[in-house]
């Protein structure tokens, strides 16, 4: 028989292992596991291959044109979302990552919070990209694929769609809400941001900018860290898209 005390225990034991709001769900300790998390990113990956494959053969290209790739990141996210309610819908499992609530710290200050940490992070930034990396742009290739896509309303729409909402949301839950957590029970918190900023940096496949990358996940990492909220999390990282792909767009 499960009695109030056996339930506080659960609770406490799954507090100190996430960063996550716990909200009193009978939840496995082992959720998120590592396992199912790197299951979550190979099949990001591999959805966008897909999805933009299947748009090429739609509309008869021969090559990933830059809207193609646009269209094939949306359509993923999508799919990737949805597979990922499917998996989240479970009693608890959204409350653990911090989904249902704004978490231990009010917005307007995790807002403050954010605004320090993600300062830093593009302090770091400058810091690297002129004075160690002179003259290689960090995401250039993005960059590139931005600049080539025809300027018509739909394209507009589907690049703020695809950067400030889409991207925000799927990088939040895969690399903060459920690798982060699934680290953090093995390590301390600060190597679990850590790794979990490594890995996100990694699997964009640019060397040099690795550290700029890992900068701002770490800034993400921190700030959900301390607010325990993965809802707060995605909202600021929408807002920081939005305002850098509107700032990038101006200067362009």
């Amino acid at each position: 028989m499960v009695g109030p005390s056996t339930f506080s225990g659960i609770a406490m034991d799954n507090t100190q292992r996430t960063d996550g709001a716990y909200a009193g769900s009978l939840e496995s300790p082992n959720y998120p596991g590592l396992w199912p998390t790197a299951g979550f990113i190979l099949l990001y990956f591999v959805l966008q291959a897909v999805c933009t494959g299947l748009i090429m053969a739609a509309t008869g290209t021969s090559s990933a044109m830059p809207v193609v790739i646009i269209f094939g990141l949306i359509a993923a996210a999508i799919v990737q979302l949805f597979l990922m309610w499917l998996y989240l819908r479970k009693p608890g499992r959204m409350a653990i990552l911090g989904l249902n609530s704004f978490g231990k710290v009010p917005l307007r200050q995790a807002t403050a919070l954010a605004v320090v940490v993600i300062m830093a992070a593009m302090a770091f930034n400058y810091i690297y990209a002129t004075y160690i990396i002179p003259g290689v742009g960090m995401q250039e290739e993005m960059a590139k694929i931005l600049a080539s896509i025809p300027r018509t309303p739909l394209n507009i729409a589907a690049i703020f769609f695809a950067i400030a909402i889409a991207a925000p949301i799927v990088e939040e839950l895969l690399f903060r809400g459920m690798l982060q957590n699934a680290i953090a029970k093995y390590v301390p918190f600060w190597a679990a941001i850590l790794l979990s900023s490594f890995l996100f940096a990694v699997v964009h496949l640019q060397l040099y900018a690795i550290p700029g990358l890992m900068s701002l996940s770490i800034a993400f990492g921190y700030l959900y860290h301390r607010t325990g909220s993965l809802r707060t999390n995605i909202i600021l990282h929408m807002a920081n898209n939005a305002f850098a792909l509107v700032v990038s767009q101006i200067l362009t």
